[in-house]
């Protein structure tokens, strides 16, 4: 015992360095999941595109609602729309729901995984014309 003693006090500094490097990469390990990171994310609103005035969409994740975003298209929304987002990693489901010049909102529900390798494509349920 008094060996195994000797060995740790003559390096103490150098354990306790090994100690807290080693900490440092189980904490990185565990948070770094979590950490968000920017989803790059286009909507495809389909061949009605034009008669779109309102996108919303709700990023979900365990019931919880952790982004969302409302676009406005007065004068009717484009084939596709690009927008970022800051999401942690995980399955998500993605509410959406437009709105056209006439007649009434429409939702739908989708899924994807956070972080994606590219953008990720939402195609969204046009309105009936």
């Amino acid at each position: 015992m008094g060996a195994l003693r000797r060995l740790f006090e003559a390096h103490r500094k150098r354990l306790a360095r090994l100690t807290a490097v080693a900490g440092a990469a189980v904490v990185a390990l565990v948070l770094l999941p979590n950490v968000p990171r920017t989803v790059d994310v286009e909507l495809e609103l389909g061949p009605s595109h034009r008669s779109i005035v309102e996108v919303r969409v709700a990023y979900v994740q365990s019931g919880e609602e952790l982004q969302g975003v409302s676009l406005a298209f007065p004068d009717g929304a484009p084939s596709r729309v690009h927008h970022s987002v800051r999401l942690p990693s995980g399955d998500f489901e993605v509410h959406t729901a437009v709105r056209p010049a006439q007649g009434a909102l429409r939702a739908a529900v989708g899924k994807f995984h956070a972080p994606a390798d590219g953008p990720v494509l939402i195609r969204v349920e046009p309105p009936a014309p």
